[in-house]
């Protein structure tokens, strides 16, 4: 708490940090009218070798639980440091810019034996009650663990991150939710936003590197 006590005394990162958190909200609200535009769209479908080898099997349990469990660790964790929660609500925001981005550009219909996911979040939140299938290129489970894996400086949470992501991006191929090149460069577009924020992050650094931490 102390930490935080801090950060609120500076006036430009309170600024900073109600003008992240407004922002993410707003997009929040965008991107949930967005994923419903392009589910109208008429797309692509690709051939994908990888999932013509693979059997589809539902998986959504551990989809599920695999992805908002390291969610929740990764908050933990963002809340020991005002500045890391302001990083990681900046890095998600511009991850999910990238995807809207991306999802606009390049139309793409689910494989044909797609197995719909069953996430009880989602579908009272983002998706529609039919739920939604063009939500593709690229994978956002997979995309937001390896940010999680980018974002963190514990080894050891680094570590688990990592496996939930690998196991997250494994999961939603096997039930071809995604296509694998949807999977394949989500860690480049998490990394990209990891990067970007990180490079403008150095006077929070500064600002805090006497400061203690319980990570």
């Amino acid at each position: 708490m102390l930490n935080w006590k801090l950060a609120f005394k500076n006036k430009h990162f309170v600024a900073k940090f109600i003008a992240s958190f407004l922002f993410l909200f707003a997009l929040m609200y965008f991107f949930a009218w967005f994923l419903n535009y392009i589910e109208q769209r008429q797309g692509h479908v690709f051939y994908d070798p990888i999932l013509n080898f693979l059997r589809p099997r539902d998986v959504s349990d551990i989809i599920f639980f695999t992805t908002y469990g390291a969610s929740l660790l990764a908050l933990i964790y963002a809340f020991t440091s005002p500045y890391r929660t302001i990083h990681l609500c900046q890095m998600y925001t511009l991850l999910t810019i990238f995807r809207i981005i991306t999802l606009f550009i390049i139309p793409m219909d689910p494989p044909s034996t797609i197995i719909p996911l069953r996430d009880a979040i989602l579908q009272n939140t983002f998706y529609n009650e039919a739920g939604n299938l063009k939500d593709l290129f690229f994978s956002g489970h997979t995309a937001t663990l390896f940010l999680f894996f980018f974002f963190s400086k514990n080894i050891i949470l680094k570590w688990v991150f990592f496996v939930c992501a690998v196991c997250v991006a494994v999961a939603v191929v096997l039930q071809h939710i995604h296509y694998s090149y949807d999977v394949i460069v989500a860690p480049l577009f998490a990394f990209l936003a990891y990067k970007l924020v990180s490079k403008h992050s150095k006077l929070y650094e500064t600002n805090t590197k006497d400061l203690p931490q319980l990570f």
